[in-house]
């Protein structure tokens, strides 16, 4: 049932994710926040939101049903979809460089998540480790400001919105399971409020990459950059990958070129 909710999402991710863009290059001021703002009247942008939002219920849901590592890349199977939207939109196909972009993020995520699963093991989430994780957050999110005062492209947007959903999914799932078991403290809100920001922060980076490029592009950072972090996160904070060999992180890390290559043919213009 996890993997049928996560599919699901994908395909809301991918068909919202599509909508906003219309939304957003319809919309004249569709960069900075008078541009965001803006877009809260946009009527196309909303049916594409609630789309997005529609997908990370279904996420939620599957991440109480299934690890994260499974969960989160099956989202790339949304590139399918938004690379056929974007073909019937443009009437004229994908061209062959943007066709092997979006093979390269499918294979490059398929090999790295099936590595992953057969080499995570159970994860230790204890308060110390999940202040690193918000800590980490906070340094990255002041990065990614700071780097978009001099880099506005709209892989910059992308790769940056994708991380702040990794971080998303990530602190979504420890706060789902804290309150599932009962075991709420008061890092619990802590946690649930860096969620909130995390995905307020991103979905404002990811707008401004709509603004800029296309949905593949947006669709490809945030099926591919947003599990690698999520994995990463709990692989090396959390130790889900503690017991990995040096083969299997090897492979993983070839694996993730291989996509982070598929990200880059997909930005070019």
């Amino acid at each position: 049932m996890g993997i049928v909710l996560a599919l699901a999402g994908a395909i809301c991710l991918a068909i919202g994710t599509e909508v906003q863009n219309r939304g957003v290059r319809s919309t004249r001021r569709g960069q900075g926040a008078r541009g965001f703002l803006a877009l809260l009247a946009n009527p196309v942008w909303i049916g594409g939101t609630s789309l997005v939002i529609l997908s990370i219920f279904g996420q939620l849901g599957s991440l109480l049903l299934a690890p994260l590592v499974v969960v989160q890349p099956l989202g790339v199977v949304g590139l399918l979809v938004t690379s056929f939207l974007q073909a019937r939109r443009s009437r004229t196909g994908l061209p062959t460089d943007k066709k092997l972009g979006v093979v390269l993020c499918m294979v490059g995520i398929a090999a790295f998540v099936v590595i992953a699963t057969i080499s995570s093991r159970d994860e230790n989430t204890s308060p110390t480790k999940v202040i690193v994780v918000l800590v980490v957050l906070a340094l990255v999110a002041a990065g990614g400001t700071l780097l978009h005062r001099v880099n506005k492209s709209a892989l910059s947007y992308s790769l940056a919105g994708a991380v702040m959903f990794g971080f998303l999914a990530t602190l979504a799932q420890i706060v789902l399971k804290e309150v599932t078991a009962w075991t709420i403290s008061p890092l619990t809100f802590v946690e649930g409020a860096a969620a909130l920001f995390a995905m307020i922060l991103g979905a404002f980076w990811v707008q401004n990459a709509q603004s800029k490029g296309t949905s593949t592009l947006v669709l490809a950072g945030l099926t591919v950059i947003d599990p690698l972090t999520g994995v990463l996160l709990t692989g090396i904070v959390f130790g889900t990958l503690a017991g990995a060999s040096a083969g299997a992180l090897l492979g993983m890390v070839v694996a993730g070129v291989v996509a982070g290559a598929g990200v880059l043919l997909l930005s070019r213009d």
